[in-house]
């Protein structure tokens, strides 16, 4: 489960990674920037809110609420590693 200072850390890293937050039923949210996320400052939070728009570049948007305990883990997505480099004989 994460936890939620697993998901502050990814909330406030410098330079920001986009994450997604993965619950127990598979379900992933995208956060591909950190407007698009909060949570509240208490301690021990029960709950974190993302946000998504609906149509593009609109301005409507919706709030989901998610449950902290349904959180199994934050994702970062994985970046290919540049293959092993040679160099030019002559």
């Amino acid at each position: 489960m994460a936890t939620p200072d697993s998901i502050r850390e990814a909330m406030k890293a410098q330079p920001f990674q986009p994450f997604s937050l993965r619950l127990a039923d598979g379900t992933e949210y995208f956060v591909k920037h950190p407007d698009y996320i909060s949570m509240p400052p208490a301690r021990r939070p029960r709950e974190v809110f993302y946000f998504r728009f609906t149509n593009g570049g609109s301005e409507e948007y919706q709030t989901h609420r998610i449950d902290l305990g349904l959180v199994s883990e934050v994702i970062f997505p994985t970046i290919a590693a540049p293959g092993p480099t040679r160099d030019n004989e002559s």
